[in-house]
């Protein structure tokens, strides 16, 4: 039990990279500094994108709709909700999870980039 409340906060970090916004496959934006992604796939079903998250870069407070996240490196995040304990997370290469619709702040308290890829479902 504690490990799948583990798994959907960190879920809940790597969703907090992704900016709800349009943008072609080949772009890349950062939608705040120190963070940048990558939109790999974007139609009326969802939304997939690579994120890569710099030491210390912070995605400030903001909402998704439900989504599936993948590590791709190793990941050490902050994860703030409103009206709960901030939660530190983190996550192995090729580990996956799912979490529903949040609002959150997310930090990256690592030494190191990281890198996810995100798939929000519409």
């Amino acid at each position: 039990m504690k490990k799948s409340i583990l798994m959907m906060l960190l879920v809940v970090t790597l969703v907090a990279f992704v900016n709800v916004q349009t943008v072609n496959a080949q772009d890349k934006s950062e939608p705040w500094p120190g963070v940048t992604k990558k939109v790999l796939v974007d139609n009326d079903k969802v939304n997939v994108s690579e994120v890569t998250f710099a030491p210390g870069a912070v995605a400030d407070w903001h909402e998704h709709p439900q989504y599936t996240v993948y590590a791709v490196t190793n990941v050490k995040m902050k994860v703030e909700v409103k009206g709960k304990e901030d939660t530190v997370v983190e996550m192995k290469p090729g580990q996956a999870g799912y979490s529903p619709a949040v609002t959150h702040k997310t930090t990256n308290i690592g030494k190191k980039p990281f890198t996810a890829i995100v798939s929000e479902i519409k």
